[in-house]
């Protein structure tokens, strides 16, 4: 093997290494992927005000749902690899941020709309809407950050 075939070689790992790190920033916060997660978040936050046995049934077909989705892209992923600590801190980060804005949005359908805080169009209901209409919103930010994240532990490894 000449010089080379070998920088030639290596050209080709670096470049199918970047689209492979790119792809797991695509399938991270793919749409598909981020609309089920929403409809998850919407359904548990939603349930939160309607009474007993409705808000339990809501919040675990809500997080079953939010659960399910992350097993499902584990499994069928082309690339499989553990996430780094930084990436896991950011998903719960993205999470916190999510439950903030639906207290928000509960806090803002109180105080705005009068809300009924029981039942179901209650502050729950409209902080729900609000959380998953930003998680969606949010997923341009998401894939970034998710993008940069990859490519860091990539110069690591």
């Amino acid at each position: 093997m000449n010089p080379h075939d070998a920088q030639s070689s290596l050209d080709d790992i670096r470049r199918l290494q970047d689209t492979t790190r790119n792809e797991i920033a695509r399938r991270s916060f793919a749409m598909p992927r981020v609309i089920v997660v929403a409809l998850g978040l919407f359904v548990s936050f939603a349930a939160i005000d309607l009474g007993a046995p409705w808000q339990y049934i809501g919040a675990v077909a809500g997080f079953g749902l939010f659960a399910a989705v992350g097993i499902v892209y584990e499994y069928r992923a082309a690339v499989q690899r553990q996430p780094t600590l930084q990436e896991t801190l950011y998903h719960v980060m993205v999470l916190l941020g999510v439950c903030m804005v639906f207290g928000a949005g509960r806090t803002l359908a109180f105080a705005l709309l009068d809300a009924p805080a029981r039942g179901l169009m209650s502050q729950a209901m409209a902080g729900a809407v609000v959380a998953a209409l930003a998680y969606v919103a949010a997923t341009p930010l998401n894939r970034r950050v998710m993008r940069s994240l990859v490519r860091q532990d990539g110069r690591r490894g």
